[in-house]
């Protein structure tokens, strides 16, 4: 799929959203979940970073929960100042018609992010993942 130059630069002006401080928190905090998810596939031959995109999508979680309700508090306020509405029934109305689609977009934020801080990331997924293999085993 083919990306247009506007998305390029709204992903580019979007990625600031990613807290990158809680990126490893996140992955050893759900560690248990991830080894799963990785022994899961292990015949499809996949590279860690294709496996923590995936893992990422399936789960559809935000590395920092408090971060990305707060972004989405901002989108709502945004939209309350912008267009003078009630706050109750503005609130209502963009979580049933905007939620999902801004924790797709967080979720695709987060992954294009995994892509550019790999090199970095992956030796220390994977010292997670062997600590957390030799104390599961101890």
């Amino acid at each position: 799929m083919a990306v247009d130059e506007e998305t390029k630069r709204k992903d580019a002006l979007e990625l600031f959203q990613v807290d990158t401080e809680a990126i490893l928190p996140f992955f050893q905090s759900h560690i248990a979940e991830l080894r799963q998810f990785i022994k899961e596939r292990e015949g499809e031959n996949l590279s860690l970073l294709v496996l923590l995109k995936q893992f990422i999508r399936v789960y559809r979680l935000p590395f920092n929960m408090q971060r990305y309700m707060e972004v989405q508090r901002q989108y709502i306020q945004e939209k309350l100042e912008s267009e003078n509405l009630d706050r109750q029934q503005a609130v209502s109305h963009w979580i049933q018609e905007n939620a999902s689609h801004h924790r797709d977009r967080m979720i695709q934020l987060q992954c294009l992010y995994l892509e550019k801080i790999k090199d970095k990331l992956i030796p220390e997924v994977q010292a997670l993942l062997l600590e957390s293999t030799e104390a599961s085993a101890s």
